[in-house]
């Protein structure tokens, strides 16, 4: 039991320390280049977990993984507030955040079944397997340069992607 949360408590930590440089390095690279690496360190970590039969790898894993959601978590909301207008910024980061709990519900459910009739292995090759459909699906749908605070909707003008003004700025001389 407290062997299991050490290495939660290990997950998280590293989750949380990568946000910050993550969230930095997005800002030099762009979102589409950060979350293609967070792919690709979900795909190691889920095939780690899927060929690893030495336990002591656990906690590595699990630190990889970390690196994975800290990064996934921070760029993706980011990513969100990009694609949207800055006045629906907080109702673009609400929906991206229902749709990734309800695709994490899915997955859920799914890995369960698969641990339960196949086997543990299949959960993480299934992993594996969405890591790869990920990164191509980031490839393809996702121009390169996403990001940078750029407003990417075609139905608007790159002026009404700035951000409003408040009423409390001074004006430049």
């Amino acid at each position: 039991m407290q062997a299991t949360i050490l290495i939660y408590s290990v997950f998280n930590l590293a989750a949380a320390l990568v946000s910050y440089p993550a969230g930095y390095l997005s800002d030099q690279w762009g979102r589409r280049s950060m979350l293609l690496l967070s792919f690709v360190i979900f795909l190691i970590a889920s095939l780690g977990f899927a060929l690893s039969r030495n336990g002591i790898l656990l906690p590595v894993l699990f630190v990889v993984y970390g690196l994975y959601q800290g990064i996934s978590r921070s760029i993706g909301k980011t990513l969100a507030a990009d694609l949207v207008p800055p006045e629906l910024r907080a109702t673009g980061i609400g929906w991206y955040s229902a749709t990734v709990g309800l695709f994490q519900l899915v997955a859920s459910i799914v890995a369960g079944e698969l641990w339960d009739h196949i086997g543990h292995a299949a959960v993480f090759y299934d992993g594996a397997l969405f890591a790869v459909v990920g990164i191509i699906g980031l490839l393809v749908l996702l121009p390169r340069g996403t990001g940078n605070g750029l407003c990417l909707s075609a139905s608007r003008s790159p002026e009404m992607c700035q951000p409003p003004s408040t009423d409390h700025e001074r004006p430049t001389q």
